[in-house]
């Protein structure tokens, strides 16, 4: 019998621990209300997913997304980064209006775009291109 690795075990938690919640039994966590509805463990669940999902670099993707996933790696391993911390910044992002029709995802894409700039501009030099 394959093990599987930890990762997926991880994700697969967090996609139970979605499944379970009401909110999701009347759809997807697309907006602040959804999010705010989800109970903490939940969204920290929910993000360690989404972030899982979101740095993993696939082979179609364009330089200049997979350099911003290796910044984005690099940056949440440089500050250690968990998950709870990655959940308190999109509830924090939520007390802003203008974040209240964005996925968790595009909260997260903007914010840790904000935070790791530095960390992504340095893998984008890498590769002769100039930052953000």
């Amino acid at each position: 019998m394959k093990r599987q690795p930890i990762k997926t075990l991880i994700t697969a938690s967090a996609i139970s621990a979605l499944i379970a919640t009401s909110a999701l039994a009347s759809g997807f966590v697309n907006e602040k209300r959804a999010w705010l509805s989800l109970r903490p463990e939940v969204r920290v669940g929910y993000v360690q997913g989404l972030n899982d999902s979101l740095n993993y670099v696939f082979v179609d993707d364009t330089l200049i997304n997979a350099l911003a996933k290796r910044g984005r790696t690099k940056c949440l391993i440089a500050q250690k980064t968990t998950a709870a911390i990655l959940a308190d910044r999109i509830t924090t992002a939520y007390n802003e209006d203008r974040y209240a029709p964005l996925a968790p995802s595009a909260i997260y894409i903007i914010r840790m775009g904000e935070v790791c700039r530095s960390y992504i501009n340095e893998a984008r030099l890498e590769y002769g291109l100039g930052p953000l």
